[in-house]
């Protein structure tokens, strides 16, 4: 038993590690668009607030997923509910991108590695203790892909973790449900309805990113209901 021990450890810190990819920072200010750069705004959050990071990567189209040059990768941090930091508000930042067309890849839940081709779920860890399984999934085919062009602001819009229309969305059901069945839940994407910072207004548009039918976000709530903390209805 004990020989295998530095063996079952050396599994945990590799699963731990971070994927080799592009992490774009937010700006705040025109003047951080790199030149010849464009510049994106979207939002990374969720249906139910999430147990850990939310990691969604992007492909650059005609790239090799195991070129970190080639995969760009945004994250929405866990946040603390009781002091109103949740996943599922929408948050939207912009950063400066290169231009091109950037296709989702995948997303996972407190699992900063990219997730293998087939992969629903991974198995995440914190400090090297077992979290269990998270949310995860690498796409394949037809995904959501957004147009980055220099000298102008592409509205990427929410991608937002959400379950099925019949799932038990509740204060008190959303996290047990969470819990119990990871694959009820993938992306989607919708436009936001957050203002742009009035520094950013003046920039020309970029071009409507492209979703596929059954990535459409099913959501029409735009914001938590009074004492809802830790979902997002379907519905207000």
């Amino acid at each position: 038993m004990m020989r295998k021990l530095p063996i079952f450890l050396g599994v945990m810190l590799a699963a731990s590690s971070p994927a080799l990819a592009v992490e774009p920072r937010p700006i705040t200010s025109p003047k951080q668009i790199k030149p010849q750069h464009g510049a994106v705004r979207l939002s990374v959050q969720s249906q139910v607030q999430q147990q850990g990071t939310i990691h969604v990567w992007f492909l650059r189209e005609g790239g090799d997923p195991a070129q970190s040059a080639d995969v760009l990768k945004f994250e929405r941090k866990q946040g603390v509910p009781l002091l109103g930091m949740n996943t599922v508000d929408s948050r939207p930042a912009i950063y400066s991108l290169p231009p091109g067309r950037y296709r989702l890849l995948a997303y996972g839940v407190a699992c900063p590695m990219l997730p293998p081709p087939g992969t629903y779920a991974c198995s995440a860890t914190m400090n090297n203790i077992p979290l269990g399984q998270m949310p995860a999934r690498r796409y394949e085919g037809e995904v959501p892909s957004f147009d980055v062009e220099a000298g102008k602001l592409t509205e990427v819009g929410e991608f937002i973790l959400e379950a099925g229309p019949d799932a038990p969305i509740s204060e008190g059901a959303a996290l047990k449900f969470l819990q119990r069945d990871h694959r009820a839940f993938e992306l989607r994407v919708r436009p936001t309805s957050v203002p742009r910072a009035a520094a950013f207004v003046a920039i020309a548009a970029g071009p409507a990113p492209n979703v596929p039918a059954g990535f459409e976000s099913r959501i029409s709530c735009r914001q938590r209901p009074k004492g809802a903390m830790m979902y997002l209805p379907f519905t207000c």
